[in-house]
């Protein structure tokens, strides 16, 4: 485990060593905002909620467009990038299961495919090939209410957890000091 953290401690750039990597120096100045890499109540939700979201939409190359997402939206780059990962080739295939169920029930039809039509298609594959044609339509409408729910769910559940755990530090801050108060006296 620590050759695996030490490669990555190694390779991936942080906040301070930007400027060093020939193919990140363009990007320095925007990278180099502390609160893309800080933890806090504003960049963890939105990173939550936009790494989600990126990596139900977008199956390859989540990674890096969650990363370049997150520049604008003020998100936590680490987290939003580590979030997509929660897409990966286990969870993709009933993902993609759900959309079809998800997206045939929201259109109220299935993928109308004539027996006839399909019957004149040749091969496995292109047999496959023209079922995906015709329950496209309802894959992508069942994705994007999967990565819709999930960015608010992950937003919301997100921002209330974290709430929720600041309010404990308070809470075991202020009975520590009434404890030491007690005690002094």
């Amino acid at each position: 485990m620590s050759t695996v953290r030490a490669f990555f401690l190694r390779h991936i750039p942080t906040r301070e060593t930007i400027g060093e990597h020939r193919l990140l120096r363009p990007f320095a100045g925007p990278l180099s905002q502390p609160n893309l890499w800080r933890m806090n109540h504003r960049s963890v939700p939105r990173a939550v909620a936009l790494g989600l979201g990126i990596g139900i939409i977008i199956p390859f190359m989540h990674v890096f467009v969650a990363a370049l997402l997150a520049v604008p939206a003020r998100a936590n780059i680490a987290i939003a990038a580590a979030l997509t990962l929660v897409v990966n080739p286990l969870t993709i295939v009933p993902m993609y299961a759900a959309a079809y169920q998800i997206g045939k029930w929201e259109l109220r039809r299935g993928a109308d495919v004539d027996p006839a039509a399909a019957a004149q298609v040749s091969g496995e594959l292109a047999r496959f090939l023209f079922w995906i044609h015709h329950a496209s339509g309802p894959i992508a409408l069942g994705i994007l209410t999967i990565a819709a729910t999930a960015a608010s769910v992950g937003y919301v559940g997100s921002a209330f957890f974290w709430r929720r755990w600041i309010t404990s530090k308070y809470s075991a801050r202020r009975a520590l000091r009434r404890f030491e108060r007690r005690s002094s006296n």
